[in-house]
């Protein structure tokens, strides 16, 4: 098996994310399942395909890890523009909005992250950069939630506490930190951090008011 050290935290990564998964509904789950997903994927993509994306078989396998955090993307997106956009507006609630405008925005979105990795470029450093602006935006919408919510702020800090372990988490990756170059590399780091982060986001998304679709109305 190649890259030990990444292939087993990447599953501990993929249970634990589908376990807690299990145990929500609405956006929460969506996200921790695409994460838990992403992590499953990774573990096949790094147990089995050393030349990475090199080879088609490769480049293939590589695909569901990509799509998952699409997925996860495009749920923190829809997220946060359903937050954002309805505080802006005068007498707007969090799940209402314009639906259609937001709806179409995410799948815009979707196909724009989709055909970079289809056809530009599929490294981790660009899925990061496509990632990233729906995290912070994600990170910006429970901020306000956290301001706004008052009694049920302390559900929205911990959703925006795992998000920026989530964002550490990749800026730890892309910075190549590392616990040793061979038995515990800057994915396994990462992978570490991750898990840290979908725990304290499970316990912000537990609370049925964080979830704003179920607020709609």
């Amino acid at each position: 098996m190649h890259e030990p050290a990444v292939v087993l935290t990447d599953l501990v990564l993929a249970i634990l994310g589908a376990v807690l998964c299990l145990r929500l509904r609405g956006v929460g789950a969506v996200i921790l399942g695409g994460l838990a997903s992403a992590a499953f994927w990774g573990a096949i993509f790094h147990a089995f395909f050393p030349a990475k994306t090199a080879t088609t078989a490769g480049f293939i396998a590589w695909l569901p890890v990509a799509f998952s955090i699409l997925v996860v993307a495009a749920s923190l997106l829809d997220m946060a523009l359903s937050i954002l956009v309805a505080r802006l507006t005068p007498g707007g609630s969090p799940g209402g909005g314009n639906t259609k405008i937001r709806r179409a925005i995410v799948v815009l979105y979707s196909i724009l992250f989709a055909g970079v990795v289809l056809f530009i470029d599929e490294s981790f450093s660009t899925i990061v950069l496509l990632y990233g602006p729906t995290l912070v935006l994600g990170l910006a919408a429970a901020a306000l939630e956290v301001i706004r919510a008052r009694s049920r702020g302390g559900a929205w800090a911990l959703v925006a506490l795992g998000l920026t372990l989530s964002a550490a988490a990749a800026m730890l990756q892309q910075a190549g930190v590392a616990l040793h170059p061979v038995y515990f590399d800057h994915n396994a780091v990462y992978h570490v951090v991750q898990a840290a982060a979908l725990v304290v986001l499970y316990l912000g998304f537990r609370e049925p008011r964080t979830d704003p679709a179920a607020r709609a109305g």
